[in-house]
């Protein structure tokens, strides 16, 4: 169809969020082309040339600013993506290779994942037999490499196919007609490059500057995404899964009186179309016809089987380029289901069994990247894709990826009371301690009391509770942040100390400075990526914060806590019930499992190692409870609840719920009105909240056998 009646898909969704232009630098391409100058060679023991013989072996540690740059980088301009004499390429032929003017040998390879094993044979005039010339361990993700031809410039030994060695002379008069260069690799993912027939040509453009569903920028992260769509189209209508499943659907209509398309003419001019034009378009899901080939952000997302397996927009506007109307079944499906509904099916079965070049959203991980409009990160999936490659690539489909912070749980067991009299001017309705947290020497109490909400800070070296400071106000920015709703819990790890409260918010300070770094939740009741609905209890465990809320427990990376960033949630539990309460949560160490008390009188379990991004995670199990629970806790094995009721804590089976032993009275010690305690360095530390007379009381666990 004509380019000037471009077809259009209405957005069907109500993003129309404020554009963000945030930039994240997609890892690894921050590499800058450099000159390629003689002096700049590999010199024999570098192991790139050794002992004046070819091939030139290159390993990825050999990669550097000199000789490599990463196409279509976050830092890449429009204007350099745009050109298509400096980035385009054939769908069929995504490694580019030559020598240049200088030369100088230049690769290109257009794709998200990587290449192994690759040798590269030559043939100059005059020679009989091609000779090997290079070696390389692996070509990465969109690399250019650029390396100088060292027999150029002097004599080498190479050895051709046969085992012959030969000597090369150098030739400073070499030009392109006269040496050659062909591509040997054993990597499947090479295989699966080659089968591809299409003759499309692909580059990267704006059909229109003064339309309105042209004028936001496509991204970099939209043209990465482009090129893993183009490899995927082309291996898909390459393949004879294809062609079957095209003869074996039922008739394809070209308009509404049902004429049929001959599907072995459809076929062809699928592969022998002249190519795709890919850009972006705002309002409209996606506009094609010839080579234009534009489409909304979702559509470079949400295409691969294990995100949101949607393709409609892909293959509408592909049937658009290849001369069909919005008449018949090949774009709305008008007369029953159709193309889109064909190519869907066949693209979602070879991504599953891994078929497709770029079988995953794992290669690029485009929803992680800030270098794009919107912030829908983490999506379920319906299908997940497991891979020891992509593995490789991002740690794995669990987000378990830290260490627990084990330290600060050394030292002697204490003993103590503390109440208002060891927090200087305060008094029984000014200090509440509601939740308490020791690390080391330093223990942290969460204060709720009306109009004073802190954390008050004690040092307990030699014994003591010494006031150390109190956490109530800090700076952010230019503003002043403090709690804005009743402060729940406390703890510490890998430096932070993390509170949450009921203003939907969960704050993290330096655990030395006491400064103000970031927080999770946007002080928003919700569920969107950046809030939590009020904020309760938290816990840190093998690089993942979970934050336990009104209606969810919230999975948050550790590793994205980082000052002036605000997190997003990784994931959230399934619904748990909406009910007001004290809520505490704990892992036992020797199955994994979390526990977490729920004021339905249970207690809830979660399996974290099962966690995958986007997934909710639901509850593995679940535990009665004689009285409503508030915090638990694990200690050698053994599992403590504190609830209202007569038993108010005791020692529980943590495989039935039941109350093993009642601890209520320890020692001297009667416990009132307990709720949230931690158990560290051997000792109980636990809330006792006393109307007027709330204290911290600090018991070695030696009392409770």
């Amino acid at each position: 169809m004509i380019i000037s009646n471009l077809n259009v898909i209405l957005i069907k969704t109500d993003d129309e969020k404020t554009f963000s232009t945030s930039l994240l630098i997609l890892a690894g391409m921050l590499l800058l082309l450099g000159g390629c100058k003689e002096d700049e060679l590999p010199v024999s023991g570098e192991g790139n040339v050794a002992n004046n013989e070819l091939p030139v072996r290159l390993a990825e540690t050999d990669y550097n600013p000199g000789n490599t740059y990463y196409l279509l980088n976050d830092n890449e301009s429009q204007d350099v993506y745009f050109d298509s004499s400096q980035r385009s390429f054939y769908v069929s032929q995504p490694l580019q290779f030559g020598m240049d003017d200088e030369h100088c040998f230049q690769l290109r390879f257009y794709s998200p994942r990587a290449l192994k094993n690759v040798t590269f044979w030559a043939r100059i005039d005059g020679y009989e037999e091609e000779f090997k010339f290079m070696s390389l361990e692996k070509i990465m993700p969109f690399q250019q490499l650029r390396v100088h031809i060292p027999f150029a410039t002097k004599d080498l030994t190479a050895y051709t196919r046969s085992g012959k060695k030969i000597r090369i002379m150098a030739n400073p008069y070499l030009t392109e007609e006269n040496l050659t260069f062909t591509v040997e690799c054993d990597d499947p993912y090479w295989a699966r490059l080659q089968s591809i027939r299409c003759k499309w040509y692909i580059a990267f453009g704006r059909y229109s500057d003064t339309q309105d569903s042209w004028k936001y920028k496509m991204k970099a992260s939209h043209t990465r995404e482009a090129v893993a769509i183009a490899l995927n189209m082309g291996y898909m209508f390459s393949s004879e899964r294809f062609k079957t499943a095209l003869y074996e659907f039922g008739p394809l209509h070209s308009n509404n009186d049902k004429t049929e398309i001959d599907k072995t003419a459809l076929l062809a001019n699928v592969l022998n179309h002249r190519g795709l034009t890919f850009g972006y378009t705002t309002g409209v899901m996606g506009l094609g016809g010839g080579t234009t080939f534009g489409m909304h952000e979702v559509c470079y997302l949400e295409h691969y089987a294990d995100d949101k397996s949607i393709t409609e927009t892909i293959f509408h506007e592909f049937a658009h380029c290849v001369g069909y109307g919005h008449a018949g079944n090949m774009t709305y499906e008008q007369t029953g289901p159709g193309w889109i509904t064909l190519c869907n099916n066949v693209y979602v079965a070879l991504s599953l069994d891994k078929e497709l070049p770029v079988y995953s959203r794992r290669f690029l991980h485009t929803r992680w990247s800030r270098n794009r409009y919107f912030d829908d990160i983490y999506v379920a999936s319906k299908h997940i894709i497991e891979d020891p490659e992509l593995d490789a690539l991002d740690g794995g489909l669990s987000p378990l990826r830290g260490e627990t912070d084990r330290g600060g749980n050394d030292g002697e067991p204490v003993a103590f009371k503390l109440d208002y009299t060891d927090l200087p001017g305060a008094t029984g309705t000014t200090f509440r301690p509601k939740d308490v947290y020791v690390y080391g020497d330093t223990l942290y109490a969460v204060n709720d009391a009306d109009n004073q909400y802190s954390v008050e800070v004690f040092g307990l070296a030699g014994g003591g509770k010494k006031h150390l400071g109190s956490i109530k106000e800090w700076k952010h920015g230019e503003a002043t942040g403090k709690f804005g709703g009743r402060p729940n819990g406390v703890t510490r790890a890998n430096d932070k100390i993390y509170v949450t409260h009921e203003g939907s918010r969960t704050e993290i300070f330096d655990a030395k400075s006491h400064q103000f770094l970031t927080c999770i939740g946007n002080g928003s009741w919700g569920t969107g990526p950046s809030q939590t609905v009020h904020a309760f209890d938290v816990l840190l465990y093998k690089g993942l914060v979970m934050i336990h809320d009104k209606r969810y427990v919230n999975f948050v990376e550790e590793q994205a806590i980082q000052s002036g960033v605000t997190p997003r949630i990784y994931v959230r539990s399934e619904h748990l019930g909406e009910t007001n309460g004290t809520y505490g949560m704990a892992v036992d160490e020797q199955t994994g499992l979390l526990y977490s008390t729920h004021p339905a009188k249970r207690i809830d379990l979660f399996a974290p190692d099962g966690i995958r991004e986007g997934v909710s995670p639901k509850r593995t199990g679940q535990l009665a409870y004689k009285n409503v629970p508030y915090d638990l806790d694990f200690y050698e094995g053994r599992l403590f609840v504190s609830s209202n009721g007569t038993e108010k804590f005791c020692e529980v089976n943590p495989r039935t719920g039941e109350i093993m032993k009642d601890h209520t009275t320890i020692g001297g010690i009667t416990l009132q009105a307990p709720e949230k305690f931690c158990i560290r360095r051997h000792t109980l530390f636990i809330t006792d909240r006393v109307k007027n007379g709330t204290c911290v009381y600090a018991i070695p666990m030696s009392e409770l056998k």
